[in-house]
């Protein structure tokens, strides 16, 4: 009996026995595989990619981003209590 509601079934149903390859089942294989090759890659170069990703750490730290980011939340937080208050004295 046939499956409903599966989007990666094709819309024609050809019968059992015979290959059908449609644009979903294509990707599928080809995102599946380029996964599999990235988790090797990831697993064979762990050490290099860590220290990669700690320089990239450090150096985002160092920058004034972070404490642009902070005074930001900090302004958008004090007019945000100040206009509440304004709200409940009237």
């Amino acid at each position: 009996m046939r499956r409903t509601c599966n989007i990666f079934e094709s819309r024609s149903y050809r019968g059992t026995g015979q290959a059908v390859f449609t644009p979903a089942s294509v990707t599928t294989m080809i995102l599946s595989a380029v996964s599999f090759l990235a988790a090797v890659f990831i697993i064979a170069n762990y050490d290099e990619i860590t220290a990669r990703i700690a320089i990239w750490v450090a150096g985002f730290l160092s920058s004034a981003f972070p404490v642009v980011v902070l005074i930001l939340a900090a302004v958008y937080l004090m007019a945000k209590l100040k206009w509440k208050l304004i709200k409940r004295w009237w």
